[in-house]
């Protein structure tokens, strides 16, 4: 069974040996831009050598913090090697992990590292395990993130109805409405200030007239009148020379009158 634990990935500051400032709002953006999961390798080889993965990224004030996953074995060897250091490399805008290692020396980037383009910062491995209350939390939270998306997703059904029956939305632009409205969380910046894309488009939308009021002004049109067996027998017995279909119109024409 994989072990978990939590790596102090590196913190933000000021790093003249690499020419960059790290701030917290460069650390929020490699959250943000984080895809699980990163391979977790041993000393940045290009070969092999996978020990586990980075499956998690979150910021504490000025520090960047991850969970590892590792296998059992390796785990062991660095416990008993006394190895904690890992070793970080981002894109050089901040915005990506490109790789992680664990290493005996995590302030030294190979050559290959170098030559990419990559940017290494050295952190280290946490002695504490998550603990089972720790993982019973981590289920907790993604239980709520799926609740509050389940009561968005709900909202949103209910203002795409609400459109739909005001006439200010089609039927074939309702799924095109729904998506804006459930993903458009990138913010933008206009006259009247800024807001994410998923609230302009609500505002954009609310402010159009009403065009067609759609199921309140068709007609209902006609309604097929179908007879009951006892109906038909009956109709039969002594209208044997009309079809069911005529007299079903006669009646239907009756009762309009």
């Amino acid at each position: 069974m994989e072990v978990e634990r939590e790596a102090k990935l590196f913190e933000a500051g000021s790093y003249p040996d690499k020419g960059l400032e790290v701030g917290e709002e460069q650390l929020q953006s490699l959250v943000e831009g984080f895809t699980a999961p990163v391979p977790l390798m041993v000393e940045h080889l290009s070969q092999g050598w996978q020990i586990g993965e980075l499956k998690r990224l979150w910021r504490r004030g000025k520090e960047l913090f991850g969970r590892l996953t590792l296998l059992p074995e390796a785990e062991a060897l660095l416990k008993r090697l006394g190895i904690r250091g890992i070793s970080v490399a981002v894109t050089p805008d901040l915005k990506r992990i490109v790789e992680v290692s664990v290493t005996a020396t995590p302030r030294v980037a190979d050559a290959r590292l170098l030559s990419a383009g990559a940017v290494a910062f050295s952190g280290e491995i946490l002695l504490t395990e998550v603990t089972a209350l720790e993982q019973d939390m981590e289920a907790l939270r993604r239980r709520a993130e799926a609740a509050e998306f389940a009561l968005r997703e709900r909202q949103v059904e209910e203002t795409l109805q609400r459109w739909l029956r005001q006439g200010k939305l089609t039927p074939a632009t309702r799924e095109m409405a729904k998506t804006l409205l459930l993903q458009g969380t990138q913010a933008v910046t206009f006259a009247g200030g800024s807001a994410s894309v998923a609230e302009v488009f609500a505002r954009f939308v609310e402010a159009l007239p009403p065009t067609v009021r759609f199921g309140e002004i068709a007609p209902a049109g006609e309604q097929e009148h179908t007879l009951s067996v006892e109906e038909e027998a009956f109709l039969r017995k002594y209208w044997g020379d009309l079809s069911p279909e005529q007299i079903a119109r006669y009646l239907s024409e009756g009762r309009r009158r």
